[in-house]
């Protein structure tokens, strides 16, 4: 290896580092105790330099949320694929949502403001958007598999995203007595009635159609 590969890989192992020991102090105290000073002793490195590769606190979350948005989408489109039929689908994508929420708690709380952090630097409006296409392609295709209406089917997305987001931010603030298995066992109980509602809607929509009762359009 060159001196100037070296040297990058030397630079990309710190900015890993840093990135890093921002997420196990916000694990330990939340985001609003991280700072670039605290940073900066967690890995052993003078303050001043970690300016090198972060413009500022804002610049060093904004990436972290980044990442996080990615893995969440991978992790969403990699359940989806597993599964064998349209409902499984959907309810591996939200178990999928839950178990990311579990293993990167820190990620998720920052992701989602559930420690207060606010940036002067637009939220990356980009990946929530692809974590929503992926929800919404799931829910659209259970709606079709069963012949049944999409009318509402950004209300339908919204609900299903609500419900997992909303145990998720119970469970990590310790709300539910159970805690993750409980929180799991509801979001299935959930699924259930969304799909179940989603039915009846279609039924009740089709039982007053004027066009069945003989009345003309």
């Amino acid at each position: 290896m060159g001196r100037k590969e070296r040297r990058l890989r030397d630079q990309q192992e710190l900015k890993q580092s840093v990135l890093e020991a921002a997420r196990t102090i916000a694990l330990a105290d939340g985001w609003s105790n991280v700072t670039m000073r605290k940073i900066a002793g967690h890995i052993e490195y003078s303050h001043a330099a970690i300016y090198a590769y972060f413009e500022n606190k804002d610049v060093l979350l904004l990436e972290l949320v980044h990442e996080g948005f990615r893995l969440l989408e991978a992790d969403m489109k990699r359940a989806r694929a597993q599964a064998h039929d349209p409902e499984e689908a959907i309810r591996l994508i939200a178990h999928g949502y839950l178990e990311f929420a579990w293993r990167y708690p820190e990620l998720y709380r920052l992701m989602y403001g559930l420690d207060g952090v606010t940036f002067s630097i637009s939220e990356p409006e980009k990946e929530g958007l692809q974590i929503e296409d992926v929800a919404t392609l799931t829910v659209k295709d259970v709606l079709d598999f069963h012949g049944w209406s999409t009318e509402h089917l950004a209300d339908q997305v919204n609900i299903l995203w609500g419900t997992a987001h909303g145990l998720v931010t119970l469970t990590l603030a310790d709300r539910i007595r159970g805690g993750q298995a409980q929180a799991a066992q509801l979001l299935e109980q959930a699924i259930q009635g969304m799909l179940l509602a989603w039915k009846h809607e279609t039924d009740t929509a089709h039982s007053t159609s004027p066009s069945e009762h003989g009345v003309p359009l």
